[in-house]
């Protein structure tokens, strides 16, 4: 005599489902043919890879489809097995997989899945000072689980080298959008060159800066033989760019 299928459940909250609980809707004929463990997990691993454009051999993203309990006697599905995220589900760090069926029973299972992203970030290589600009020599890259990461960061150097830190940086530190700025192009009170220009008339003049700026600030600069202040724009040589 063939054994039981499990009783219909409640459904449940997804969450709760994720540590092994799974729904069932309606009743389940004890002669029906029982729907592989192994089917529903790799009905979830594909729709995960899927979702998320995972390729074969990608270092940069790691899947763990959780285990179920290989006594679940669910009915085999008539059709393709559904899959979705639940609602509200994450797509990183622990999440789940709705895998589901509508015939010849209606049941739902949720697959608890782990997304982990990797990435190699950069980090300082020394220790770097407060206003320090930064130099290829001062950076080396970390694998770090960017999942787990609150902050920003950042791959490429070309990204962070001119930067200049904000505060001071410890070895081994990752740098991330709160740690650095523009380098200071201007400083206030330093003679800089006021270029005015519109079309193809250029002035150049002596003038004083009445603040600091990095490069594309707007800042106020007073013209060393008139007196007068005007507002201009930080360039990367160090005038001030002003309109006629």
């Amino acid at each position: 005599m063939n054994e039981p299928l499990l009783q219909p459940v409640v459904r449940s909250r997804w969450l709760a489902a994720a540590a092994g609980i799974f729904l069932a809707l309606g009743s389940i004929p004890a002669q029906a043919e029982i729907e592989a463990v192994e089917n529903i997990r790799l009905a979830a691993e594909r729709f995960i890879h899927h979702e998320l454009d995972i390729t074969p051999g990608d270092e940069a993203v790691e899947v763990q489809i959780g285990r179920l309990d290989n006594r679940l006697r669910l009915a085999r599905c008539s059709k393709a097995l559904e899959t979705q995220f639940p609602p509200g589900g994450r797509r990183d760090g622990n999440t789940a997989v709705q895998v589901q069926c509508e015939a010849p029973v209606s049941w739902s299972i949720y697959v608890p899945v782990t997304v982990e992203r990797y990435a190699e970030v950069l980090v300082a290589n020394r220790n770097l000072r407060r206003q320090h600009t930064i130099l290829p020599g001062d950076l080396r890259t970390k694998r770090i689980q960017t999942s787990r990461h609150a902050g920003s960061y950042f791959e490429d150097k070309g990204e962070l080298v001119g930067l200049q830190t904000r505060r001071n940086i410890r070895p081994g530190q990752i740098l991330g959008q709160q740690h650095v700025t523009q380098r200071e192009v201007v400083s206030r009170g330093q003679r800089v060159t006021i270029l005015a220009e519109n079309g193809s008339v250029a002035i150049r003049m002596q003038g004083e800066a009445l603040e600091n700026g990095v490069l594309g600030d707007r800042i106020r600069v007073k013209n060393s033989s008139s007196g007068r202040i005007v507002e201009g724009e930080v360039l990367e040589s160090g005038h001030v760019r002003v309109a006629l």
